[in-house]
């Protein structure tokens, strides 16, 4: 009778975490993964296809444990530029943990075919917050500016090499 392991795909979700965090993305293999589990690779091929897709799930998992402390922590009537600065702070924190996997694939064919595919999911979930910080007359006369400023978070936040200091002059001009 083959042996029933419990919380596979959470328990080789959390341990991959902590080896992607602390050696980075080279010395994350499924193998290492299923050898610290006691079980097969195999067996963690059955819920994860590829390395990637496990450290897609992983990068997922955070991210909305993320969105959902930012929701809990933004919840008030705060300013649209509070709000962009604390999503900011958020996508910048979120991509600085995963610095080394998105260096290691910047030009991988597979992570820009991902990045295409999730860079629209991503914008929006950033600009229904800052639609939400909006005055409804000011998200009607101009519907460009939040999914604009989700886009400029994004793209800055998640670079690697920008502050936000270096963008609140331009993000105040747009909210003026």
């Amino acid at each position: 009778m083959p042996k029933i392991i419990e919380n596979v795909r959470e328990r080789a979700i959390s341990l991959a975490r902590d080896l992607l965090i602390r050696e980075g993305y080279a010395a994350l293999t499924v193998r290492r993964v299923a050898t610290s589990m006691g079980i097969a690779p195999a067996t963690i091929y059955n819920y994860f296809p590829s390395k990637d897709n496990l450290i897609a799930c992983i990068m997922l998992e955070d991210w909305q444990k993320l969105m959902a402390e930012f929701e809990e922590n933004n919840s008030g009537h705060k300013s649209p530029e509070d709000i962009c600065r604390a999503l900011f702070s958020t996508v910048h924190s979120f991509s600085q943990t995963y610095v080394d996997s998105w260096n290691d694939h910047k030009t991988d064919e597979q992570s820009i075919s991902m990045r295409r595919h999730y860079h629209p999911l991503l914008v929006e979930q950033l600009n229904r917050h800052i639609l939400r910080s909006l005055t409804p007359e000011r998200a009607k006369e101009e519907p460009w500016l939040s999914p604009f400023l989700a886009d400029l978070i994004l793209r800055f936040g998640s670079d690697g090499e920008t502050d936000y200091v270096k963008i609140e002059p331009a993000i105040k001009k747009l909210l003026k």
